[in-house]
């Protein structure tokens, strides 16, 4: 996870609250890539000299147990410039792979003096690239209200300066502090709780259909139901959505207090890992011989006395449903 700050301040004010919440350490080696920089050289080489550090100490951190962490600090005019086609390079990305391949090797990104417009400019550019991470943008005024609305989950702080951006965000916070709780905590449990909910789903569903299915080859296709009306009406409604929707909704398979001590319990669940075709394939085979089990082992329990020699239904069949069904 990237953190990048997108402000209106001046450079000195944004650097000094860096510092101050950790975001830049002692240690970081901070890369200006500002309108003063830009005026000594011109900004293809100063791009270009911030590229090949990066680079390097990329290429030498592979040797080394120490790794120097970059930060960057850039400004509006300068961003303008790199976003702006140029002459002295080639292909309509320009200067922008280079800058974010500089962001990339960067453990934290200031963007300063920041106009509104260009704050979205700055999180469509992310969106973008080769990459496509998902961008979140958190903000408590007007002027965030363009970057909100551009990435893909916007958070509005109800601040002193109104409530603009909380009223055009997806989701609202009254404090900042209460981010690390939704990020960490309420994001990990309620996608690990949608997703078993989504998956019990199909299973249920495969374990109710396929035995109706393999009934078929047992009556002649009559299109006898194996289950009773008002089981079928019932199934889906009360029997099997009502107790997973309770699981889904109190289900803590890591405390909150180990979800905010060790935040790289996030992993296990990153980029969709839990709703993706082999985790699918699992349920849905699942599903498929539970079916099975539940079928032929009411079939071979009642040792074929529900089925005549000439096809026909004895009036067996609805044991035989209510024993498969209850399975």
């Amino acid at each position: 996870m990237k953190v990048w700050v997108l402000t209106g301040d001046k450079m000195e004010t944004a650097a000094a609250t860096c510092y101050a919440s950790k975001l830049f350490r002692r240690s970081t080696q901070i890369l200006e890539l500002t309108k003063k920089r830009t005026e000594e050289q011109s900004l293809h080489d100063v791009l270009f000299d911030l590229s090949r550090t990066v680079l390097r100490q990329r290429s030498l951190s592979g040797l080394s147990v120490d790794c120097q962490d970059y930060g960057l600090i850039i400004d509006g005019a300068t961003l303008s410039a790199v976003l702006k086609p140029s002459p002295e390079s080639s292909g309509s990305g320009n200067y922008r792979e280079i800058f974010l391949e500089i962001c990339r090797n960067c453990s934290a990104v200031l963007c300063c003096r920041m106009a509104p417009l260009q704050k979205a400019q700055i999180v469509k550019l992310i969106k973008v690239s080769k990459e496509h991470p998902i961008t979140l943008a958190i903000g408590d005024g007007a002027n965030d209200v363009s970057m909100i609305l551009e990435a893909h989950v916007g958070i509005g702080i109800m601040g002193k300066e109104g409530r603009q951006a909380a009223r055009n965000s997806d989701y609202a916070i009254p404090k900042f502090k209460h981010l690390k709780k939704m990020l960490l905590v309420h994001g990990h449990i309620y996608y690990i709780r949608i997703a078993e909910l989504v998956q019990y789903f199909f299973y249920k569903n495969v374990c109710f259909i396929f035995p109706q299915f393999l009934y078929q080859f047992f009556c002649g296709f009559s299109q006898q139901p194996l289950y009773d009306t008002a089981y079928l009406t019932l199934y889906n409604i009360s029997f099997t959505s009502l107790p997973i929707l309770l699981y889904s909704l109190i289900e803590k398979h890591v405390s909150i207090e180990t979800l905010k001590r060790d935040p790289t319990l996030y992993r296990d669940i990153a980029k969709n890992s839990l709703l993706r075709w082999p985790v699918f394939l699992y349920w849905t085979c699942l599903g498929l011989f539970d079916a099975c089990i539940f079928f032929f082992g009411a079939y071979f329990l009642f040792d074929n006395t529900t089925f005549t020699s000439n096809g026909q239904v004895s009036p067996g069949y609805c044991l035989h449903g209510q024993l498969s069904r209850t399975s």
